[in-house]
């Protein structure tokens, strides 16, 4: 498996000690009101630390008899699945840890998760059924090889929509701004009349494409078109045919009229809060710091369409339970208060931008509460509804894919080779590594 940083919609930062937390020893069955008394060990990637410090100090405050350590680990994706790995085999697990969506199967796969559906079921999480969340979100931790299984539960629904700068617009002579109604087309086309207006001093969108490595953009795109990324009943991967080529293509026509030029090192300076640019995909994480250091008016709006299709991407993080724990019972009180919408999930709202992953907290959660910009912040939990999120891919094939279509990308833009030639290329080398990994 190639090593990358674990891609979340909330902004990645470099994350950098491991500390995997031995399990402590106690009852895991015991009556109600026994984990009064329990110590279990939460772990996270260090990014997230400082707020599941402040969840776990506001569950301790409430339930001074029991104790929450928070540690931090590392955010690359070979060392974090592999040392779960091998503390499953060697007993030294957390109790509740960080999971992700594209690596949620091959931790399910190396029975480091415990099913969760069963205590749900029996009412672990109170009044929360898991036909309560939405269930692309809970799809994602289903084990491809076992779907009825449930071995996470997403923390957030985050998803994209599109930050546009009102300033610029209107800077550049531009009256028509984004609607629920615009097309991928809408958008190219004021994008190149912004940039061409401003001489190229302002970049009309930041590239949707990105370094082609980020299937939360091409993963929407390819199925709005018709196509698909995975398909996990034949096993087989369609980043290579006619559908996905004109995926491909569209993307790639947004470089150097609508869009700045392709580079394999994107260019820093960039950004939609640094008032250059004047339309980007971003998420509702991206939003406290928009606001924090973009002076100038701007507003959020779902993602276009393509032939009438959606083109929002999501993912997700989650929180699982550890197969070994031996504090399963004060692991699931956890979650219980964590999930509660009352409890855990108001205190994530206010300090973690989350938007819970539930149909009642989107509706009715305060994660959508503010003073603008953005006017529009709503917006999030229609994108939420129709995201289309990561495809779930057996083993590390995930990784092969991403590093595949990065390479395709750079070949078609830097080297001028055949787009359809890289892609089908890329196609192949991901079909060989899914055919290993399913022995056919």
């Amino acid at each position: 498996m190639t090593s990358r940083k674990i891609p979340m919609l909330v902004a990645a930062a470099g994350v950098t000690a491991l500390a995997l937390a031995s399990c402590s020893a106690g009852n895991q069955t015991g009556a109600a009101g026994s984990v009064d008394g329990s110590s279990i060990v939460l772990q996270t990637i260090s990014q997230l630390e400082p707020q599941f410090q402040q969840y776990a100090d506001a569950y301790m405050e409430l339930y001074p008899d029991r104790s929450v350590e928070v540690r931090s680990t590392t955010d690359q994706t070979d060392q974090y699945a592999q040392q779960l790995a091998t503390g499953r085999i060697s007993g030294e697990l957390p109790d509740i840890f960080f999971n992700v969506d594209f690596l949620a199967n091959t931790l399910a796969d190396n029975n480091v998760t415990l099913d969760l559906a069963p205590g749900i079921t029996e009412g672990r999480l109170g009044d929360l059924a898991l036909d309560d969340f939405v269930p692309q979100f809970v799809g994602q931790y289903r084990p491809l090889s076992d779907p009825e299984k449930v071995t996470g539960l997403p923390v957030s629904a985050d998803s994209v929509a599109l930050f546009y700068n009102k300033t610029l617009f209107a800077q550049y002579g531009v009256t028509e701004l984004p609607s629920a109604e615009w097309t991928w087309d809408d958008v190219y086309r004021v994008a190149e009349q912004i940039q061409t207006a401003s001489n190229g001093a302002i970049i009309g969108i930041k590239a949707p494409l990105d370094d082609g490595g980020a299937q939360i953009t091409f993963g929407p795109m390819i199925k709005a078109f018709g196509g698909y990324v995975y398909d996990p009943d034949t096993g087989t991967t369609g980043i290579g045919k006619p559908e996905a080529i004109k995926a491909w293509e569209y993307l790639m026509s947004f470089y150097g009229t609508a869009s700045q030029n392709f580079s394999s090192a994107p260019d820093q300076t960039l950004d939609f809060a640094a008032a250059n640019v004047a339309m980007t995909v971003g998420s509702r994480a991206g939003v406290p710091n928009t606001k924090i250091t973009l002076a100038d008016d701007w507003d959020v709006e779902v993602l276009p369409t393509i032939e009438g299709e959606s083109t929002t991407g999501g993912g997700s993080y989650g929180l699982s339970i550890a197969q070994t724990s031996q504090q399963q019972d004060a692991a699931w009180a956890f979650l219980e208060w964590f999930y509660d919408t009352d409890k855990g999930m108001k205190l994530a709202q206010e300090v973690g931008g989350v938007i819970p992953p539930t149909e009642d907290g989107i509706e009715n959660g305060i994660w959508k509460d503010g003073t603008p910009p953005p006017a529009n912040l709503a917006i999030f939990g229609d994108s939420a509804r129709d995201a289309v999120l990561l495809a779930q891919m057996p083993g590390g094939t995930s990784s092969v894919l991403t590093e595949a279509t990065k390479k395709a990308t750079q070949q078609v833009m830097l080297e001028g080779r055949d787009l359809t030639e890289a892609f089908q290329e890329a196609a192949t080398t991901v079909q060989r590594a899914l055919d290993d990994e399913l022995g056919k």
